[in-house]
């Protein structure tokens, strides 16, 4: 059996294509060969289809290899096929257009592309690897959320954005996943764009499942994922506002339903910042407050005023009442040898760090942990910390008493060479920590905080260099609560924020 089906891209074609073929019975294998050049390949999302329109197949064509499969098992699949029975009938090739790139990329041009299907076994290198999560669909029926992974009570650290040559990454899992170990990561969120993926490398590393659902208003990560989301069928097949936004809606509203948090990335990015200005703020569970540092280097993105500006924004969430969680995202896509602009690091999995607090490593109290706060964002450091509400342990991301009187701190910088500069904000106000000390090449800093009588108070602990680069930012601890909101959508608070931001008044709460 062998069948080629074309395609185009360009400006105005229909967003989504189809093609057929006819699949005999008894067949064990599908192989798919496109001669798309790479130049093109990201604006594909290529879709498989068997004859009951199940969805066996998603993968974005950027620059994985050309050779594509669906097999039996984990090993003989390429990342984003789900393993199994090849029923005979009539199967689909769907081609999706990558819209948010479309226009920019295509500027007129046409180009024509085919993909040849046969039932020939061929030699794959971006196979899924022996755990495969699903069952004959995109459910993750074999996914354990409650496997416990490591027993300590402790700190873990990780990356919640990343993406592989299952969408536009460069890296294959499996160099993603030894990448991942080098870096002493102890659990890692693939987040490719708009596709998701069905199992994984053999690895000690715990694998969240996550998407990036990338739209021209905005990404957003989703985090424990149980499948598939339904929702992504139209985000990639709609490029109008309107219906976009209505997709993004249907996202937030499949999100509630089962259980998944919603994180809003790289709010202020260049052409990929955060435009559904409708978003509700209660929708937002997590917010990516420093986004690869290493892209600062690309002068046209703006990078570190994008990450300043979103540290900000979680500053003014927290100050309105909000308990959104901030994290950090390496959106690594990049392989070790690259790098953006005349940046002097690689763009890597873990930079920034995003430290979750979790009694036992599991999925289920990974998640639960981002619920709660307990999270803080670094980079280039750990940072031991002991935080005591009236002589009582809390975590960073707590809510104390009302009535709590004092807040005493004690922070390890590991692995700076230079003195951090260590500060605290208290309802919009920073104090520096003047009493930084070194001892065995170990940054110190302690303190006592004595709380007023508020309704409500946040305090947020944090550090920079001298020369203010990014290095630590800790969920806040509050007092009380706000019985009502100042700000109710993204927009409301991002007006407030670029009126603050224009007129340097970045500490008005």
């Amino acid at each position: 059996m062998k069948k080629t089906l074309t395609f185009h891209i360009e400006e105005k074609a229909e967003t989504l294509q189809e093609g057929t073929f006819k699949v005999p019975s008894g067949c064990l294998t599908l192989t798919f060969v496109h001669d798309l050049d790479e130049a093109f390949a990201f604006l594909v999302f290529l879709l498989i289809r068997d004859p009951q329109g199940n969805l066996r197949l998603q993968k974005q064509l950027a620059h994985g290899e050309p050779v594509i499969s669906l097999g039996q098992n984990g090993m003989d699949t390429t990342i984003g096929g789900v393993p199994g029975p090849i029923p005979g009938g009539e199967w689909t090739v769907q081609v999706c257009l990558f819209a948010e790139h479309l226009d920019r990329i295509m500027n007129g041009k046409k180009v024509c592309f085919s993909v040849t299907v046969s039932d020939e076994k061929a030699k794959i290198t971006e196979q899924i690897g022996p755990h495969v999560w699903t069952r004959g669909s995109f459910a993750y029926e074999k996914y354990e959320y409650d496997r416990l992974y490591k027993k300590a009570c402790r700190w873990y650290k990780g990356d919640f954005h990343t993406h592989t040559r299952l969408s536009d990454g460069k890296e294959t899992t499996w160099n993603a996943t030894r990448k991942a170990e080098k870096d002493e990561l102890d659990y890692y969120v693939p987040t490719e764009h708009n596709v998701v993926h069905t199992g994984w490398q053999d690895t000690d590393v715990m694998i969240l499942p996550g998407v990036e659902m990338t739209t021209i208003l905005g990404h957003a990560n989703l985090f424990g994922l149980t499948g598939r989301p339904e929702g992504l069928s139209g985000i990639l097949s709609d490029k109008e506002s309107e219906k976009l936004e209505m997709d993004i809606e249907a996202m937030i509203q499949e999100c509630r339903e089962k259980g998944w948090l919603f994180s809003v990335n790289h709010p202020f990015l260049y052409i990929w910042k955060w435009l559904y200005g409708d978003l509700k703020l209660a929708d937002m569970n997590c917010l990516e407050i420093i986004n690869d540092p290493t892209y600062a280097a690309d002068e046209k993105a703006h990078a570190e005023e994008a990450n300043q500006k979103a540290v900000y924004l979680s500053d003014l969430l927290w100050a309105d009442g909000y308990r959104i969680c901030a994290v950090g995202g390496s959106d690594s896509h990049n392989l070790l040898e690259e790098r953006y602009g005349d940046a002097m690091e690689p763009s890597v999995p873990g930079d920034p760090a995003t430290y979750v607090y979790m009694d036992g490593m599991s999925p289920e109290h990974l998640l639960n942990a981002l619920k709660a706060c307990h999270v803080y964002v670094t980079r280039h450091c750990s940072v031991e910390n002991v935080l005591e509400a009236d002589g009582r342990p809390v975590l960073f991301g707590d809510q104390l008493p009302y009535r709590t009187g004092e807040i005493r701190y004690e922070f390890r910088f590991l692995g700076l060479s230079e003195e951090p500069d260590v500060f605290f904000i208290e309802n919009g106000e920073r104090h520096s920590c003047s009493s930084v000390m070194k001892k065995d090449g170990i940054y110190r800093v302690k303190g006592t905080i004595k709380l007023s009588r508020c309704d409500y108070t946040w305090i947020r602990f944090g550090a920079e260099t001298k020369d203010g680069q990014f290095l630590f930012y800790a969920n806040p601890v509050t007092t009380g609560c706000k019985t009502e909101h100042k700000f109710i959508t993204f927009e409301e608070v991002k007006t407030c924020l670029e009126g603050c931001w224009k007129d340097d008044q970045r500490n008005s709460f």
